[in-house]
């Protein structure tokens, strides 16, 4: 059984009573621990993943890398990210009613997340994915593309990722409430971003995701990814030492890894969440509030940071009467993550304030990644898997 991360204090979400023991379950498992877990016979295979929910006037659509994929990293990096053009072919609209995402190597795949492209930005892809040696274009931080029809500010695209679906370790994907899903309008395409951990190791890939559409005319609402992210400072503990324990050293080393654009991110966080650049405090615990303008449906949530997670939380109006908490995660795991649904949709008004909370362990750092020593540094926002992040997302309808 997968385990249950969400703490008590987390509202009910969909398929919460399948994946959590009663009390007598976990004495009878805690007893069998204790008397040396025995094992009476070989270990059972995996079991299989469950069959795809298809439901009525739904037809599935699968989308694959096309063709099989080499990671590769320079520079000394550790990671690569590796965008990949796919087409549906879709001559009519359609709205995604739920998407299973297969990673090819999942040794080496830290996350996958499928963006929604327009049929104006397909040029653009196609020109990145012609100019790179091999399948796809390297794209940091997005699919390293422009917004579609050149508008929109970096809120707009924090409150629309135009995201269909995304996988984590851990993750099983799932299906949108009914009545709900994410539209393709005719000559959408498909960017499928790939992370690679190289500290795993290195494998060829060929990633897929397997989505479930209902056609454009059943009128679904429309579905929408709002990304929740908080700056992440976190200095060198105490007794570390090195040239990359100062900060603007450190902003260095993630321009030198990931581009000249990652080393601006730390500082475009601290003035999304209303602080200065010049003047950081680093801290264990990340922090940032959102404010919501319009009339907003909230039907799931989901948290992500990497090996020094310690907790995250998501909160609507915290410290107020009208408080609720929209996901809590006490104990975070990498290795589990996943989006969780609302049993009840939470509805937020003008007004309302979401916040989300990351909490680290640097502790974690002095044994390394993976049982490979890592350099003291100065941790902040970025894209590397011994970077870290502190980012909530929300699926939400708005009005």
């Amino acid at each position: 059984m997968p385990p249950w991360p969400p703490g008590p204090r987390s509202p009910a979400f969909v398929g919460q009573s399948h994946r959590t023991l009663t009390a007598s379950e976990r004495a009878t498992i805690l007893s069998w621990a204790a008397t040396g877990a025995h094992v009476d016979g070989p270990a059972r295979k995996p079991l299989p993943q469950p069959p795809l929910d298809v439901r009525k006037g739904e037809r599935v659509l699968e989308v694959a890398m096309p063709a099989t994929y080499h990671p590769k990293a320079q520079g000394g990096a550790t990671d690569d990210y590796r965008c990949f053009l796919l087409d549906p072919k879709l001559a009519n609209g359609v709205s995604v009613t739920s998407a299973r995402i297969a990673p090819g190597a999942s040794k080496i795949v830290h996350h996958v997340i499928l963006f929604r492209i327009s049929r104006s930005q397909v040029a653009e892809a196609k020109r990145l994915d012609s100019g790179m040696r091999g399948p796809g274009w390297t794209c940091f931080g997005g699919t390293g593309l422009g917004p579609a029809g050149g508008g929109g500010s970096a809120t707009d695209s924090l409150a629309d990722a135009n995201w269909i679906g995304a996988w984590a370790p851990g993750g099983t994907g799932g299906r949108l409430p009914d009545g709900t899903g994410i539209p393709l309008p005719a000559g959408t395409q498909i960017v499928m971003q790939v992370h690679y951990n190289l500290l795993n190791g290195n494998a060829p890939d060929r990633s897929r995701a397997v989505l479930t559409v209902a056609p454009a005319t059943a009128k679904l609402t429309k579905v929408q990814s709002t990304l929740l992210p908080a700056p992440v400072e976190l200095a060198c503990a105490k007794g570390e030492r090195g040239p990359l324990c100062d900060r603007d050293q450190a902003l260095r080393e993630l321009a030198r890894k990931y581009g000249s654009l990652a080393a601006f991110y730390p500082a475009g966080l601290l003035l999304l969440c209303g602080r200065s650049p010049e003047n950081v405090t680093p801290s264990a615990v990340s922090q940032c509030d959102r404010r919501i303008d319009t009339r907003t449906t909230i039907l799931g949530a989901a948290g992500h940071m990497h090996l020094l997670g310690a907790s995250i939380r998501l909160e609507l109006n915290p410290g107020t009467p009208r408080a609720q908490i929209l996901l809590d995660i006490p104990r975070w795991d990498f290795h589990w993550q996943s989006m969780y649904t609302l049993r009840t949709p939470i509805e937020a008004r003008p007004g309302d304030v979401v916040r989300v909370t990351c909490r680290y362990d640097v502790s974690h750092r002095r044994h390394g990644i993976h049982g490979v020593p890592t350099t003291p540094r100065y941790i902040l926002w970025g894209e590397g898997t011994t970077d870290e992040m502190c980012l909530g997302l929300l699926l939400v309808t708005r009005e």
